[in-house]
């Protein structure tokens, strides 16, 4: 078996996937596990070891986990119970919490013993001693399944605009007539209300009274809910408080809360993420005032605790591809007062090469300045100077761009800019020589999946076009590339259904006259699994080197399948090539990778590791590929 040139060990990854956590000196934990651990330490005087047997009658898995899940006395049986008072106390609570759990399944009617030692435990004094150990016996009878009788609301909130979010309805969540009676969808059937009302510019309304009444002749649940919606409101003033070199004038200004207009939770909800965008705050608020004002106002304070200035960092890494590489980065994050930022950063790779002409380098400075003409638009510019030398051609570059990126709704990003570089490419027969390119690079992404890092439902677009000039060669043409990717989750999210295509195309200049470093590849993680990092696409016919296309077209196909909470597995196909013509050529062959993945689920995201083989190598070609990453691979 061959590896994948593509497979990569970062120690900061390698530490994320072992889960490496400090504990004992003869001790260490990986996802969890404990290796290597020293004897436990005596009993505490008076302390109770227990086990916990469960009962649940009708032999439903779901419930027997919901309450298994709603215990206590399970949770914490894995450690002694400091006295007999604790656990009784344990005992006690759990009646209340797993009748919680059985009304939120739709069981009104459940019978719920606690045995400790053979005695109900709501009957022993709490200051019942019990031996050095207890045996505790759960029995549930859950009863019948009820169904929702009479579903009635007072005040219900009329048709709410189709904006950004839109609380569903009570009919969507199944609090009607006929549908499972459970308490969830009670609870979640109030807050819908209540959303919709403030959606509709109400920012105070409540649930005043809620009446939910079983009538077990029938086996059902009566609900009648009444909403006290309120006032209606516009935003009044913003004040900000926290702020020590943060201009608070510019805070306010920047969460794009403005004064007179009809209240909506989505303005606030985008303020947030505005504030999130400026990366100087360590936690930031925003509090709505207790009461309208009587001119209809609605005062709102945004609370704010600032980061530290400078920050520096770096890593290093190591591939089987690039060698040994190291990276570094110094920043300041409000250099003015308004969120301005300055990066500097360098990086070398492939410090294992026996020429140090084949490393590869870079330097770069970035400036940004947020809020440029509108809250939502930012300034960005950017220096570098670097030198890439993969295994088709070597690239020497100084550049720098500037330009705009815009946020017109939460879901679109725009951007355009002004780009120029010069550049020396050698060691490669298609695109090298000196060339002077200037570009004018735009894009728009429209976003409506739910989640970043790990989407089960909607899809993403971004198209880019980028007009260029080439002096050297005087070539005028243009840059394109359009990507879509789409999610659907299947029972409850437990299955997502994924897919991806992305398309290229160069034109206005002949393949020749076209930098290198500018030329479509294909292959490895991010484009076709199982083939080597832009190892797939046009070949010299005489050297047989992948020398790079005008255009190019990949696309993928996953199922991404929930096994436990935490625990995912995927197994995929993707498929592409690159190509000489301007516009992708489908009757040239596509080449396809397949495999497996593995998923963890992390709080920022699945980790990810991926084994894919080609299914029509090229000749060198791996006969496997290992990578690994944070978050779903598109």
């Amino acid at each position: 078996m061959r590896f994948s040139k593509n497979q990569t060990w970062k120690a900061g990854a390698l530490a994320l996937i072992l889960g490496l956590t400090p504990g004992h000196a003869d001790a260490f934990q990986i996802l969890g596990f404990r290796f290597f651990e020293g004897p436990p330490p005596p009993p505490e005087p008076g302390s109770v070891a227990y086990d916990v047997t469960f009962e649940v009658l009708g032999d439903e898995r779901s419930l027997t986990l919901a309450v298994e899940n709603a215990s206590s006395l399970e949770e914490e049986s894995g450690e002694r119970s400091p006295g007999s008072a604790a656990l009784l106390s344990r005992a006690r609570g759990d009646y209340q919490r797993i009748l919680a759990s059985l009304y939120n399944a739709g069981h009104y009617a459940p019978t719920i013993s606690i045995l400790v030692d053979g005695r109900e435990a709501a009957n022993l004094p709490i200051d019942t001693e019990l031996g050095d150990t207890a045996d505790v016996r759960i029995t549930v009878d859950p009863g019948p399944s009820y169904t929702f009788g009479s579903v009635s609301v007072t005040n219900q909130p009329g048709p709410v605009p189709d904006d950004d979010t839109v609380p569903p309805t009570i009919d969507e969540i199944g609090l009607v007539p006929g549908d499972p009676a459970l308490a969830t969808k009670i609870l979640a059937g109030e807050a819908a209300l209540v959303g919709r009302w403030r959606e509709l510019g109400y920012p105070k309304a409540a649930i005043a009274h809620r009446q939910a009444s079983a009538y077990h002749d029938r086996d059902q649940l009566d609900v009648a809910i009444d909403v006290a919606e309120g006032r209606p409101a516009v935003f009044g003033t913003t004040s900000v408080k926290g702020t020590q070199r943060m201009d608070p004038e510019f805070v306010a200004w920047y969460a794009g809360i403005q004064y007179g207009e009809r209240f909506d939770p989505d303005a606030v909800d985008r303020a947030r993420d505005q504030l999130r965008r400026l990366e100087v705050f360590n936690s930031a608020r925003i509090v709505e005032a207790d009461t309208i004002n009587p001119d209809g106002t609605l005062d709102m304070g945004i609370e704010v605790a600032e980061r530290p200035l400078r920050v520096f960092g770096g890593g290093l890494k190591y591939s089987t591809l690039d060698g040994a590489g190291a990276e570094a980065y110094w920043r300041h994050r409000n250099l003015f007062g308004r969120a301005e930022k300055l990066n500097l950063s360098a990086s070398i790779g492939g410090i294992d090469a026996q020429d140090p002409d084949e490393y590869n380098y870079r330097v770069e400075a970035t400036f940004l300045k947020p809020g440029v003409f509108t809250p939502y638009t930012d300034f960005s510019s950017t220096v570098f100077a670097d030198q890439d030398a993969p295994d088709t051609y070597r690239a020497r570059t100084v550049g720098g761009r500037m330009g705009l990126l815009h946020r017109p709704t939460t879901r679109i990003t725009m951007s355009g800019f002004a780009n120029f570089e010069a550049m020396t490419i050698d060691q490669t027969d298609y695109g090298d020589g000196d060339f002077l390119f200037a570009s004018l690079p735009l894009s728009v992404e429209y976003d409506a999946s739910n989640n970043e890092l790990n989407p089960t439902k909607g899809y993403r677009l971004t198209a880019s076009v980028e007009p260029f000039y080439e002096f050297v060669e005087g070539n005028v043409g243009a840059i394109s590339q359009i990507d879509a990717r789409a999610y659907y989750g299947l029972l409850d999210d437990r299955l997502v259904l994924a897919g991806r295509a992305a398309v290229g195309s160069i034109v206005g200049a002949p393949l020749q006259e076209i930098p290198a470093s500018k030329l479509f590849f294909a292959g490895g993680g991010g484009s076709i699994r199982g083939y080597p990092y832009r190892g797939v696409g046009p070949r010299d016919p005489v050297t047989g080197d992948v020398h790079g296309g005008r255009s190019y077209f990949v696309g993928s196909a996953e199922a991404r399948i929930g096994v436990t909470e935490s625990i995912g597995v995927v197994p995929f196909v993707d498929f592409g090539n690159a190509f000489n013509s301007e516009y992708p050529d489908f009757d040239e062959p596509m080449k396809v990778g397949a495999g497996l993945g593995l998923r963890y689920n992390t709080g920022l995201g699945p980790l990810r590791f991926d084994v894919a083989v080609p299914l029509d190598p090229y000749e060198g070609d791996p006969n496997v590929a290992f990578y690994i990453g944070l978050g779903q691979a598109f």
